[in-house]
């Protein structure tokens, strides 16, 4: 009985999420298309109006998969897990939701577009996978899609994350320390924080790009050898 309600729970998270995702990325996908003609002009200021909302439900909705690996729901690690989505809430809420530098540029575009497509066939992997349904295409795709968008989405945080500290630290330059103590506390602090998670991403970026490399290299290999495809959204 407890297995089979585990089940049903996962099955309609994982749906829910890939409809949450597929309607984001609509959206992304417009915006990206407007953007290489208007990078430079102000067409792009109701990018952060038009996908915040969904945007904020489906990612702060993935901190569930840090509690899922804790308690043992699903078989991913929990500090895997933790590590994606503490980046991915931190830009949303922190970065995004409180610099408007960093709800309009190009950054912006590249990192929703990023996450996107690469959450969309993720998602429907795990859900597909509880039936134990999985096609190649799709199998494919969640592991191998990352080979592109995990750098380019790192790139759009990291573009984000500095759109916001160049917001946060006034109109003086950088070296202008006093200028910069000066600002609204909030803001002093904020900008300590951004950067001391920038310069996380120097160490934490190349583990978590070689953890999908051997992630991708162990789940073809079982592929390959008749073995099903990972169960990290089953329970054990």
């Amino acid at each position: 009985m407890a297995k089979g309600l585990g089940l049903a729970y996962l099955l309609v998270y994982n749906l829910a999420c890939c409809a949450g995702w597929q309607a984001c990325c609509a959206g992304w996908l417009y915006v990206l298309a407007v953007t290489a003609k208007h990078v430079s002009g102000d067409s792009i200021d109701q990018l952060w109006d038009e996908v915040n909302p969904a945007l904020k439900v489906v990612q702060t909705a993935a901190c569930l998969e840090v509690l899922h690996s804790i308690v043992g729901l699903v078989k991913s690690p929990w500090q895997t897990a933790l590590m994606q989505v503490f980046s991915r809430v931190w830009v949303v809420w922190a970065v995004m939701n409180v610099a408007p530098d960093a709800q309009t540029s190009v950054f912006t575009a590249l990192t929703c577009a990023s996450w996107g497509l690469v959450e969309v066939p993720r998602y429907l992997f795990y859900a597909l996978n509880l039936l134990d349904a999985v096609p190649y295409p799709i199998f494919w795709l969640r592991y191998s899609l990352f080979a592109v968008l995990y750098p380019t989405g790192i790139s759009g945080e990291l573009g984000c994350m500095y759109n916001a500290a160049v917001h946060l630290k006034g109109p003086g330059e950088w070296t202008d320390f006093q200028g910069i103590l000066a600002q609204p506390q909030g803001d002093v602090l904020l900008l300590g924080l951004i950067l001391f998670v920038v310069v996380t991403y120097i160490p934490g970026s190349p583990k978590m790009y070689g953890h999908m490399v051997k992630t991708r290299k162990k789940q073809f290999d079982l592929h390959k050898n008749g073995g099903k495809a990972d169960k990290a959204q089953k329970k054990k």
